[in-house]
Formats: structure tokens, sequence, C-alpha cells
């Protein structure tokens, strides 16, 4: 049983990943400001204040800490984001740090490459990117997740803490919030039956998801296998899937409906983006167990069994 510390538990991925973690029967705590699900403990606070951490965790065995909070978009407003993205892990490195953990998790995004849906569409040197590919962030989001992975990287080679980064693409799943709030709106519109939004601007669209399930396994595997501290790793589903694939998959679910594209913030903008999943299946013997097609079917499961009235 590991002793785990997670900022963002009450989040869209971190509510997974403390669901996953209390499955393994590891003791969770969250750090966060509002209360995290019944299965963890909870720290009330806020890691951008340093002088908080040491007293709030105090008395806390930690073995592994998931770093998962940051803003989830950027605010149009730099000086927040440097403060919660950058210091704000930049406290938890160093909190890492002095507890000497066995390794840190941080979640990161494929926009540290570049790609951001307010930004202007660039094509990839490659395809499918690898996590060798340039990073060229043009944004302050971008910027500053990439700016976490640099950070991530210099504790580890300079003050030797056990560090591992994903780079998490677009997440899918039910009981969307903070990120992944547009799957709530896209569980609504599947209940209704009429227009359904797609996340994609045109038919000939290629993009990466990647199944919510997977990405918490993502992180427990990366938490525990030797082959992980230091590294950087794409964090998405087996392959991209084109627009009109993705259409008819919902119209499968939902017959009748009218699956719409134009979706603007749409992260390929109707061009073409995959990322390559062969560096955490060769190195972590790791491969994602669910499709896109999967990731839907779950969230219509989770519609069907009455999950929007309940949360």
């Amino acid at each position: 049983m590991a002793h785990v510390l997670v900022t963002g538990g009450t989040g869209f991925v971190g509510r997974e990943l403390v669901a996953q973690l209390a499955q393994r029967g590891d003791n969770i705590t969250c750090l966060s400001r509002s209360q995290p699900p019944n299965s963890a403990k909870w720290v009330e606070g806020d890691f951008v204040q340093a002088d908080q951490l040491e007293s709030l965790t105090e008395g806390l065995d930690i073995d592994v800490i998931y770093h998962v909070a940051s803003l989830a978009n950027d605010t149009g407003n730099p000086q927040e984001m440097i403060q919660v993205n950058v210091t704000g892990i930049t406290n938890m490195l160093e909190l890492a740090r002095r507890r000497e953990v066995q390794r840190f998790v941080l979640s990161s995004s494929i926009s540290a490459y570049e790609w951001y849906p307010a930004t202007k569409f660039r094509s990839p040197l490659e395809t499918p990117v690898t996590e060798d590919h340039p990073c060229r962030p043009q944004d302050m989001y971008s910027s500053t997740k990439r700016m976490q992975e640099i950070l991530a990287d210099t504790f580890y080679r300079q003050y030797g803490v056990p560090t591992t980064v994903l780079r998490v693409t677009a997440v899918v799943g039910p009981d969307g919030r903070g990120g992944g709030k547009m799957w709530r709106e896209f569980a609504e519109q599947m209940k209704a039956g009429g227009r359904i939004q797609l996340p994609m601007l045109a038919p000939d669209e290629k993009s990466h998801f990647v199944d919510l399930r997977d990405v918490a396994q993502m992180h427990i595997v990366a938490a525990e296998h030797p082959n992980a501290v230091g590294e950087v790793f794409n964090c998405c589903a087996t392959r991209a899937t084109r627009g009109s694939e993705f259409a008819g998959m919902v119209e499968q679910l939902v017959p009748g409906c009218d699956a719409a594209f134009g979706f603007p913030w749409s992260m390929a903008q109707g061009a073409e983006i995959e990322f390559s999943m062969e560096k955490i299946k060769s190195l972590l013997d790791f491969e994602p167990q669910y499709t896109l097609r999967d990731a839907l079917q779950n969230i219509h499961d989770w519609v069907e069994a009455g999950g929007l009235e309940s949360t």
C-alpha cells in the first residue's frame, strides 16, 4: 500500500485517479480547496502558498506525489497562469525534494509541444509526434505546461527528485468538470438526442483522444515502473481518429441524432495531428486498454444510468 498525495483530486482526471488508487488500497490524501471523493483524506489548502505546504502536510507519510492540478486553460491572466501553473509546481517539487518521495508524477499536456486550440495550428514536423518533437509553445497555457516539464526535469537532474511527465491529449469520459467540462455538455446533448456537437471542425480532421480510465492507469504505472524516472511520455489512445469516424460512433450510440462539426477550438482545427505511444509501450510495457469508441460508450452508459441527475 502506497501513501500518495494528489493535487487536483477533485477534477476530471484527478477523481478517476483517486478512484483507481482507492481500488488498489492505497492510502490517499488530496490537497485541494474543496472536498475530495469520500475515499480520500482531505488536506484543505493551496499549493501556491509555499509557507503553508509544510504545515499542511506535517505528519503525512508520502511515497508518491501526483501533481494533476493546473489551470485547465488559458485564463487570459498571465500572472495567474504563472502563479498557479509554475509557482505551484515549484512548491510541490520542493516538497517532494524535502520528503525524498519515491516518485513525482506530473500531469502535463500535449499542448507543451505547442498545440493548443486557441492558437493557429501548425503542422507537426513528424507524424505521429514522438516525445523528441521540438516544443514550440505560443500561448500562456502551452508555455506554462512546458515550464512545468522543465522544472520537473531540473529537479530530477539537479536534486535527484524521481520525476515522470505525462503529456496528456484530449481526455474523454463522463462527469466532465474543469478541463473536461465539455464532455458533460456532450453527455447532456446525448441524452437530448438532437444536435450533438463533436469536438472537431471537419469530417476529414484527424485528432487524438484518450479514455479517462487509461489516463489514470498511466499515472499509476508511471509512479511504479523504474524505467519511468526522468522520462516524458505521450498519454493518448493507440491511434488517432478522423472526424467522420467520430461522427459514425456517435450516430451508432444515439440513432437519429445530428452529429455536428464546426467546433472552432478543435485540436487540429481541420488538419491532422497524431501522437506516438511507442515509448511508453517499449519502456513501461503499457498499452491503452480503451478505444475512443469505448470512451464514448462509457459516457453513453453513464447517461443511461442517471449520471447527469446524480452529479
